[in-house]
């Protein structure tokens, strides 16, 4: 198993939520997006700070920080 956060995954990886670190407000952010653990999430694309993320079939756009506290298996 090799763990790192989603906001370090490039450009066309996907990787499956392993953990979720940080506040209930972040907690609640990820878990209206469909980011809970087990589910598997793919980058789409990077502009700036913002990654357009892929997960359960929905597109959406999360910054760094926020990306940051995800952590994804990509073994």
């Amino acid at each position: 198993m090799s763990l790192i956060p989603l906001a370090m995954l490039p450009e066309g990886a996907k990787g499956r939520v392993v953990n979720i670190t940080g506040g209930m407000g972040a907690l609640r952010k990820l878990m209206a997006m469909g980011i809970v653990q087990g589910k598997e999430v793919r980058v789409l694309g990077r502009r700036g700070g913002a990654m357009l993320i892929s997960i359960n079939g929905a597109k959406f756009v999360i910054g760094r920080g926020l990306a940051m506290k995800v952590m994804v298996d990509v073994g």
